[in-house]
């Protein structure tokens, strides 16, 4: 652990306390949606709505940040302060622009698309649906400038506001759950949803003006360095989206299934995740500058080595975790998501649906990882590709499986797909390191 521990970059604890924060109030979020709506269909359409406005918006905005802006902004920052400045202001308005004409497609055919994230609604639930998308489409508007400023804190080793923004987000969602959906029903959720979407928004503002980073609303498309970015952006376009395209997939899927069969996926899917990221995704993020050093000095060794403690701190840690939550995960389910509207049944049908997710904890939480040792090599296509094969197996599986076996298909289909990506990439990378050390 001690061999370890010394990779982790400064910042990294801030990040991952914060981090625990955001999947805290997650959890407490998902009791109030729990215990004020139960697993109904009226939460089912919340759920269902947020599909098609956070597809787009990973596809156009939050691939493209995290793949081009963070290494051209830092390059900008030493040289040119202005020009950075502007850098940031014309991605953000490039990014909401971007998001208003898909906001303003949601609205339009709101209908229709209400009938492609669940076609196995009633027509009033769809109706319900339509609803709902119209006032969610906005969010994303408010998501990607915060995310270009987040991408900036990161770049200034400002990572407390960073790391708070979800937590005022899931704080927001609260809020309106608590004290406005028993006027407004599910809609006082949506308007809580909102609320939270401009408190991730404005705390990063604060802090952004705060380190004394002058803002500047700018839009320079021809610049060299915002081409640059929509260059860099295409390649992660294709593979940053398959995991919320993979949960549509089965969202449709659960609509066809018991009423609450879609609420009860996302209930037991939050609850999967939070290991995968506390454990998985903290310590492949952090693992990852060591590798790209390691890479970059042309030397495997300490790339070798470096991914071997990871990979086993992962296996070990998130082994563990899924063995911990699968013996408690009723009484789990019981504390958190218990009483109200949410009944005896309820809680039977999102144990089950968990404990079958616990299988993809260690596949997944270790995905994360060979797939950045892949990025370290230079190499973003191998984790592409063998994410669409992923993607097509959890389809392909849960489609088969679901009218035999319900609910429980979709995330053991999950699992397979998880374990395909994890042997293809066991397979490959030691392929792609000898050639590197051929090359040498």
């Amino acid at each position: 652990m001690k061999k370890f521990l010394r990779f982790l970059p400064a910042g990294s604890i801030i990040l991952a306390i914060t981090t625990l924060a955001s999947y805290i109030a997650g959890l407490l979020r998902d009791r109030m949606f729990a215990q004020s709506f139960g697993a109904s269909r009226e939460l089912d359409a919340y759920n269902a709505a947020f599909l098609f406005p956070d597809l787009l918006f990973n596809i156009f905005i939050a691939s493209g940040i995290a793949a081009a802006f963070v290494p051209i902004i830092s390059e900008l920052l030493k040289s040119d302060r202005k020009r950075a400045a502007e850098y940031l202001g014309t991605v953000i308005t490039g990014a909401m622009g971007t998001m208003a004409v898909s906001a303003l497609v949601i609205i339009l055919f709101a209908g229709k698309i209400s009938v492609l994230v669940a076609p196995g609604f009633a027509p009033e639930d769809q109706l319900l649906v339509a609803d709902l998308l119209r006032y969610l489409a906005l969010s994303p508007l408010l998501f990607s400038a915060s995310n270009a400023l987040g991408a900036l804190l990161i770049v200034e080793r400002r990572f407390l506001y960073y790391g708070l923004s979800p937590v005022l987000y899931n704080l927001g969602i609260i809020f309106g759950t608590l004290f406005l959906s028993s006027r407004f029903g599910i809609m006082g959720a949506v308007w809580g949803t909102l609320l939270g979407a401009s408190l991730h928004l404005l705390v990063r503002i604060f802090d952004v003006l705060r380190s004394g980073f002058r803002l500047k609303w700018s839009f320079h498309p021809f610049r060299p360095e915002f081409k640059k970015t929509l260059s860099l952006m295409l390649p992660k376009m294709f593979g940053h989206p398959v995991e919320l395209a993979t949960f549509w997939a089965f969202t449709v899927i659960a609509s066809r299934l018991e009423p609450g069969s879609v609420a009860i996926l996302n209930f037991a899917r939050n609850f999967e995740s939070v290991p995968v990221s506390l454990i998985g995704i903290t310590i492949a993020t952090t693992t990852f500058p060591v590798l790209a050093r390691a890479m970059a000095d042309r030397t495997l060794e300490p790339f070798r080595k470096t991914l071997k403690i990871s990979f086993w701190l992962i296996l070990g840690g998130s082994i563990f975790a899924a063995i911990v939550i699968f013996l408690i995960r009723e009484p789990l389910i019981r504390i958190v998501f218990g009483g109200g509207a949410f009944d005896q049944e309820s809680v039977a049908r999102t144990a089950l649906v968990l404990g079958v997710f616990t299988l993809a904890m260690p596949t997944e939480s270790l995905v994360h990882l060979l797939a950045r040792a892949f990025y370290a090599t230079k190499n973003t296509l191998i984790p592409v590709v063998l994410s669409i094969i992923g993607l097509i197996i959890a389809i392909s599986a849960a489609a088969y499986l679901a009218p035999r076996f319900g609910i429980v298909a979709l995330p053991f289909s999950f699992f397979l797909a998880s374990l395909a990506e994890l042997v293809l990439l066991l397979l490959l990378l030691p392929r792609r390191l000898r050639r590197i050390e051929n090359a040498i």
